[in-house]
């Protein structure tokens, strides 16, 4: 923000009949800088409501958003769940360009109304102001309506094509279209603007991860915790010594433990956590004593895909299954990717590609 308040005021650029910028004001730098930096938080609030519109629509339709990331162009919600339905997608799709078209054309029909006036020196400032706030919100609008994930145009897309044909060949395919984009976007770049390079960029590797997130929604859509999960547990006692500890995980080369006294979760034993003790001290320290009790939990009918998300995002490589207390199960992060990687060969299988 602070670069953007700064560009700002320190000069106006006239472009397709806007005036964006502080710059030719007969101000001193001070109030300039002041301007800029009511623009640039203007701005971002603009954004805000761009990635609200996006909000609204998912809650409408069932699906909670669980955080609103912003950037300069655009933002991102991070949902449960990415809807399949094609109709609600697009409406969900179209609802942040369509604000910020909204906004932008409102700016500047006000832009057009105080331009007469721009002799009095706060019609001037007003008239920049609309002028930079019209301009930059017409192109939000215009560049998230370009084909390609992970902005709203990729989804666009995907949902139109989603009409015609299965969720998953619909991603596959704006994916592919959106890597071209950013690839041809990469290369002007290259010879006319270095900041179009780190969009292609963004939008390249965003396509990639898009069709792979919907890759395994689609896999994991409907299972539950309880359909993954692994019940084969591997456990300890709060009471036993460390050296038994050690023995049981060299023995069935596993480095983690839950704690399990009476079928309830006490903690986990990681053998990292084994260092904390002196090794003459191993006969007689118990697991309770150097034990984790912050342990990542779910229940069995949780959804998978949601577990999943949690797991990456927070880079756990395990959660144990819970219910009432009692623990029945774990599922591992690899517990996942396999089930995926059975998936992607029998859809291959399936489709004669082999």
């Amino acid at each position: 923000m602070a670069l953007f308040t700064w560009v700002l005021s320190i000069e106006t650029v006239y472009l397709f009949g806007f005036s964006i910028g502080f710059g030719n004001l007969p101000l001193n730098n001070a109030y300039k800088i002041f301007l800029g930096a009511i623009a640039s938080i203007l701005l971002f609030i603009c954004v805000l409501l761009h990635e609200l519109g996006h909000s609204y629509l998912t809650q409408k339709f069932g699906h909670n958003v669980n955080r609103i990331t912003l950037f300069i162009f655009g933002g991102s919600s991070e949902t449960e769940n990415i809807p399949k339905d094609p109709k609600k997608e697009l409406r969900i799709a179209l609802a942040g360009p369509l604000i910020s078209l909204l906004i932008g054309i409102c700016f500047y029909t006000a832009y057009i109304l105080v331009r007469p006036y721009q002799s009095i020196i706060i019609i001037s400032v007003l008239s920049n102001l609309f002028g930079t706030l019209s301009f930059y919100n017409i192109i939000l609008a215009g560049f998230n309506l370009i084909p390609a994930f992970p902005i709203d145009g990729g989804r666009v897309l995907r949902s139109i094509l989603a009409m015609k044909m299965d969720h998953q060949k619909a991603t596959k395919t704006a994916a592919s279209i959106g890597k071209g984009v950013a690839i041809a976007l990469g290369i002007f770049g290259i010879f006319f603007n270095l900041w179009l390079v780190l969009i292609a960029v963004f939008i390249f590797f965003g396509a990639y991860q898009e069709q792979r997130t919907s890759e395994i929604s689609d896999v994991l859509e409907g299972k539950k915790i309880n359909d993954l999960m692994r019940t084969n547990i591997h456990s300890v006692s709060p009471d036993t010594t460390i050296q038994n500890v050690y023995e049981k995980m060299k023995e069935y080369k596993k480095i983690v433990y839950p704690v399990v006294e009476d079928e309830k979760l006490h903690g986990v034993i990681h053998i990292e956590d084994l260092k904390k003790v002196n090794k003459q001290n191993w006969f007689d320290v118990k697991a309770k004593r150097v034990m984790r009790t912050d342990v990542a939990t779910v229940q069995p009918d949780d959804d998978a895909f949601s577990v999943f998300k949690t797991l990456m995002k927070k880079n756990l490589d395990r959660v144990f299954v819970k219910d009432n207390e009692k623990l029945i199960g774990f599922i591992s992060r690899n517990d996942f990717l396999k089930t995926i990687q059975f998936y992607n060969v029998n859809h291959k299988i399936d489709d004669g590609s082999v």
